[in-house]
């Protein structure tokens, strides 16, 4: 690739343009993303409401689209809505969507500068998705040894699997675990929650009479 880029180089991509680079702009969305919460100044009685708001990118309609994820544990009304979108469209636009646009992505034949916003046909629609009762996914299994030990490596290996497995809610909640976590081994541990590595406890295991026993010896309840 050549040291700099011409006019006549730079090439501007739509939604649809861009869907053969959908792996290198998701893996490199993953790596930069942040929970964007933290930062919300916006009114009290909405922060409350909210436990994340996650930037990812999704395929709409036959199109690359940027996404914001936004979980939260009570309703919201529409003016709260809208003032939910009124801060990821400042974070797309000047904020987390601004640094991101200088990150260069390397695809074949160049590098992909994407944006979140653009000064026009900017526009934010809200989709809800009903969440029924279902049966859980099984873990996809994923092996930690013989493999990077870089932690970021490791929960983007883990976030893929998840999503072949159908399971992006659980992918974005893992990443946002991960990255909220200080410490190299527990952070193996949540990945491990979502994934079965040689780290992860089955699920449904019965109890251990061994341990059972001396839980109770311990607390002097043996005979």
């Amino acid at each position: 690739m050549p040291n700099q880029w011409s006019d006549d180089d730079v090439q501007d991509l739509n939604g649809r343009e861009l869907m053969p680079y959908y792996a290198a702009v998701r893996e490199a969305v993953e790596q930069y993303a942040d929970d964007l919460l933290p930062y919300y100044d916006g009114p009290d009685d909405v922060r409350i409401r909210l436990s994340s708001i996650l930037p990812t990118v999704e395929v709409c309609d036959g199109k690359l689209c940027g996404c914001a994820v936004v979980t939260f544990h009570q309703d919201l009304s529409e003016r709260q809505w809208n003032a939910v979108m009124e801060y990821i469209t400042g974070q797309y636009s000047d904020g987390w969507g601004e640094g991101f646009e200088q990150r260069d992505i390397e695809v074949d034949g160049g590098v992909l500068n994407v944006h979140f916003w653009q000064p026009e046909r900017f526009e934010m629609a809200p989709i809800a998705e009903e969440c029924g009762e279902t049966v859980k996914p099984a873990r996809p299994p994923m092996a930690l040894v013989g493999h990077d030990g870089n932690i970021f490596a490791i929960m983007g290996r883990a976030a893929r699997l998840l999503r072949e497995n159908g399971q992006n809610a659980e992918s974005l909640e893992m990443r946002r675990r991960v990255t909220h976590c200080d410490n190299y081994y527990k952070a193996l541990g949540i990945v491990s929650e979502y994934v079965e590595t040689e780290l992860s406890i089955p699920r449904d295991l019965p109890p251990d009479p061994a341990h059972a026993r001396k839980e109770k010896k311990r607390r002097g309840e043996g005979r």
